[in-house]
């Protein structure tokens, strides 16, 4: 299998985590199941890979010093247009908008710390260079 498909699809149970998490944790946030659950999931999980892309080409070109937010400015992006598009997920108030993005944007930033074979680099050891 690919990496890049392999690491699409730890994204998606990432991102389906941290869906259901949001839902328990946030009272403004609701998600309708289970097909409310999976249509989310899977076209937050390809949104936030477009808008990914989409923030990290323009940050790369226009404003090098803020590549560190493309992640969470894609994760809101991706929020935003799922709410809109889809009936599964709904979100109410400031706060639970800013707070679930974050929440969000953290834990899939946790996944890519994980070590695995999805991984496109690996560390060397010092004795091997």
């Amino acid at each position: 299998m690919p990496k890049f498909i392999l690491a699409w699809l730890l994204g998606l149970g990432a991102n389906a985590v941290a869906l259901l998490i949001c839902d328990i944790i946030f009272p403004g946030f609701n998600i309708s199941y289970p097909m409310g659950f999976i249509w989310a999931v899977v076209i937050f999980a390809l949104l936030s890979l477009l808008f990914t892309w989409i923030s990290l080409k323009f940050l790369l070109r226009h404003a090098g010093s803020l590549i560190a937010l493309s992640g969470l400015l894609a994760t809101f992006l991706a929020l935003l247009t799922t709410s809109i598009v889809t009936q599964g997920l709904s979100i109410d108030g400031i706060s639970t908008w800013l707070l679930s993005t974050l929440l969000i944007w953290v834990i899939s930033m946790f996944i890519w710390v994980i070590p695995g074979p999805w991984r496109t680099f690996r560390k060397q050891d010092p004795a091997s260079r």
